[in-house]
């Protein structure tokens, strides 16, 4: 098995990711279907040998120990790209899925992108949290935000991310980009190192613990704007799994925080077009004295009818799937598949009213 072989073939092939497993035949993700590649399946030592020769030093003294805990890195092949990788276990044998990162940074015309969404990317201010399941693009909406704040403003941009993705080159704006397990240990601890850097923005990759989501407060409580990913299915559910990360003793402070802090959630998944591409669908909900009330009280479950008022550009999921599905842009039955609602959505193709504001033929 020659790795930068299979790399260069998805890259070729215009794959989204590449999966190598031992006892398997490499396989690429295509426009969001897995396809096999015609080379013979791969062996647990020469996948072993492969990774250990990209994985960052830190990992190869006990290699099989880091593979049972997982391995996230990035790793740069001249002339070739960037890849995110992660290399794991599979039935105590070697595997890896590689990531194509695009050498360039796509616009929001690019990616089909709201266009309310760069509101958001130049409002300064508050916490902008992009979420969604894995694979549906929330890294490359949040590089797209930082590229537009890179030219339009001159200003301090600090990245924290495991790992570095999109490498993003100054403008008008100075960029630091922090990688976690090689800049700084932690999420957390980088938070607090850039908070002391003099930035005017703040990216973390992800909020994956109390006490990255308690320091990312307080940056976004102080004035400075905060970007970050959070896994998760929409923006009600987004609130609610980081209300369950407050530890009760904190639980009063946190909520206000954030409660007034949130400038925008904006929510993807990705969905297959009439012409085979990928769009994506998103909901949208943004900061203001109802969010701020709603989620202040706790009442999370009132969101999504407050989304789906329509005001200040916000939307649902199936506002939007309603629209695309009106402009032939995505089938009846795409639409029917990332539905958050199939039932009302199958009233709404049908002209009865029942997806909010504005939403009726």
């Amino acid at each position: 098995m020659e790795l930068q072989r299979l790399l260069q073939a998805a890259v070729e092939h215009g794959a989204s990711d590449l999966h190598v497993q031992s006892g398997a035949v490499p396989m690429l993700r295509l426009r969001g279907e897995m396809r096999t590649l015609e080379v013979p399946p791969v062996e647990n030592a020469e996948l072993q040998s492969a990774i250990a020769a990209i994985v960052p030093e830190r990992h190869r003294a006990d290699l099989e120990h880091s593979l049972s805990d997982g391995i996230d890195f990035s790793y740069q092949v001249d002339g070739l790209g960037r890849f995110r990788c992660s290399a794991y276990l599979h039935l105590g044998h070697a595997a890896m899925v590689a990531r194509v990162i695009r050498s360039d940074i796509l616009s929001f015309d690019q990616l089909h992108l709201p266009e309310v969404i760069r509101d958001f990317a130049l409002s300064r201010r508050g916490l902008t949290m992009v979420t969604g399941t894995t694979g549906s693009g929330k890294s490359t909406t949040l590089a797209a935000m930082v590229d537009l704040i890179n030219e339009s403003y001159r200003t301090k941009i600090v990245t924290l991310e495991d790992p570095i993705e999109y490498i993003h080159e100054n403008r008008n704006s100075l960029i630091s980009q922090l990688e976690v397990g090689s800049d700084t240990p932690s999420f957390q601890q980088g938070i607090r190192q850039a908070l002391r850097q003099d930035p005017d923005i703040i990216l973390v990759g992800e909020l994956r613990d109390v006490d990255t989501l308690r320091i990312a407060l307080q940056a976004a409580d102080t004035g400075h704007q905060v970007l970050t990913t959070v896994h998760s299915a929409n923006a009600a559910q987004t609130v609610e799994r980081v209300i369950a990360m407050f530890p009760p003793a904190e639980h009063k402070l946190l909520l206000s925080q954030l409660a007034g802090s949130i400038e925008s959630i904006i929510s993807q998944r990705l969905v297959k077009t009439a012409d085979g591409d990928r769009y994506p669908a998103v909901e949208i909900l943004r900061g203001g004295p109802v969010t701020t009330k709603l989620i202040q009280e706790q009442r999370i479950d009132e969101l999504s009818d407050f989304i789906a008022e329509g005001e200040s550009g916000m939307r649902t999921f199936d506002q939007h799937l309603l629209e695309m599905y009106r402009k032939d842009l995505i089938s009846g039955r795409e639409a029917m598949r990332w539905s958050s609602s199939p039932e009302g959505m199958a009233m709404a193709m049908r002209g009865i009213r029942g997806l909010g504001s504005g939403q009726e033929s």
